[in-house]
């Protein structure tokens, strides 16, 4: 009787395989196919977006920081009432929030390449990507209520079984942000990929 087990090549190969597959795979985000727990954006970064003239969205995208992030962010670009974004890669880029500090949130400015990888972690995860409209004339709404110092997103499922994002009115102090009662959040109804508008090339989320 053979006194040690050699498995089989075929064995060894599937081993291989399962084991090569669980290593690339991205972690999945503590908030599970949602892909992302929340992001905040203060009153700065927001107006800095909105301040140029042909501002009428600001589009917000569901990433990661890394690969290793579960529990996920988002990316902001200004965008045009046609949904171009306002981007040129140097004084116009993207602006992923990375963290709360000082009752503020200092943005990481990312080039379109920069930002697509960003969102890529999230499907690499397994999780769904997704992109929302606000208009320009809703987020001033809720910056200019009082106490309001900045917004917060979290995912939304709609009835549709898509997923989306609800912006909050937010108090942003030290390291964190509680959420204002009033006024109302505002909820997007209609989010990217399955309404991308006239121009789906827009969107660095797709395909």
């Amino acid at each position: 009787m053979p006194t040690s087990y050699r498995p089989i090549p075929a064995m060894l190969a599937a081993c291989a395989l399962l084991f090569s597959v669980s290593c690339a795979r991205s972690p999945q985000s503590v908030a599970g196919p949602a892909g992302f727990v929340e992001a905040w954006f203060d009153a700065s970064s927001l107006n800095s977006l909105m301040s140029d003239p042909n501002c009428a969205f600001v589009r917000f995208y569901n990433a990661r920081r890394l690969a290793s992030d579960t529990r996920g962010t988002c990316i902001a670009i200004a965008t045009k009432a046609d949904g171009s974004p306002l981007y040129n890669g140097t004084t116009l880029k993207y602006r992923m929030h990375d963290l709360i500090t000082g009752g503020a949130t200092p943005m990481t400015l990312l080039t379109d390449v920069q930002a697509k990888a960003k969102i890529r972690f999230v499907t690499d995860a397994g999780e769904n990507k997704y992109a929302v409209n606000f208009t320009k004339a809703s987020i001033q709404t809720l910056l200019s209520a009082a106490g309001c110092n900045g917004i917060r997103l979290i995912p939304e499922l709609l009835t549709s079984g898509l997923y989306s994002m609800r912006m909050h009115p937010a108090k942003l102090s030290g390291t964190g942000g509680t959420v204002n009662p009033a006024p109302p959040s505002v909820l997007c109804t209609e989010p990217c990929p399955n309404y991308c508008g006239s121009y789906p090339a827009y969107y660095i989320n797709l395909p």
